[in-house]
């Protein structure tokens, strides 16, 4: 991911958002998770983005953002590249995480995915987190495979219908 290639904070926010909301319980994206994080993404050329600030209650040592937090967010961020940009419905097959800086608790970050390959049955995506002044502070790539959709569907406990009209939707502008 070239440090370039993504929009700064508020130009994030200026993006069209990703439509599609999931329809289960995700902890960093649903809208009706308790104590979830509740991210939206934004579409960008490649991938998507999104700003948010992880509170304190997700913090490994004090005032920053626990790693297992960093990873779940780099993830989040690498499957709505691939809901957003492909509409396909994939599992992390693994990821690596480099965290470079501590991510600060109670500050704006912003979280990026890009596709870097798209050949079903798989994908390879890469993930960055930048502090307010660009600074990139955790990085990593993930590969995906893409089991068919009713397969998903039966493990998530959600109809297959529900989830394509999903991918329908984070594939509009």
């Amino acid at each position: 991911m070239k440090e370039s290639c993504c929009p700064d904070h508020a130009s994030v926010l200026n993006l069209p958002k990703v439509q599609g909301r999931w329809p289960g319980s995700c902890f960093v994206c649903s809208e009706g998770h308790p104590h979830g994080l509740g991210l939206r993404f934004h579409h960008t050329t490649d991938g998507v983005a999104c700003v948010t600030s992880i509170p304190a209650t997700y913090c490994g040592f004090d005032g920053m953002v626990h790693g297992g937090i960093i990873s779940a967010l780099m993830d989040e961020a690498a499957a709505y590249a691939i809901f957003a940009r492909h509409g396909k419905l994939g599992v992390t097959r693994d990821i690596t995480i480099r965290f470079l800086k501590p991510v600060p608790t109670g500050t704006e970050i912003r979280v990026v995915g890009e596709i870097v390959s798209f050949d079903p049955p798989q994908a390879e995506v890469a993930m960055a987190i930048y502090d307010a002044d660009g600074q990139r502070l955790a990085e990593g790539r993930t590969n995906w495979s893409f089991p068919r959709l009713s397969r998903i569907a039966a493990l998530a406990g959600v109809e297959e219908e529900v989830l394509q009209d999903f991918l329908d939707d984070c594939r509009k502008m």
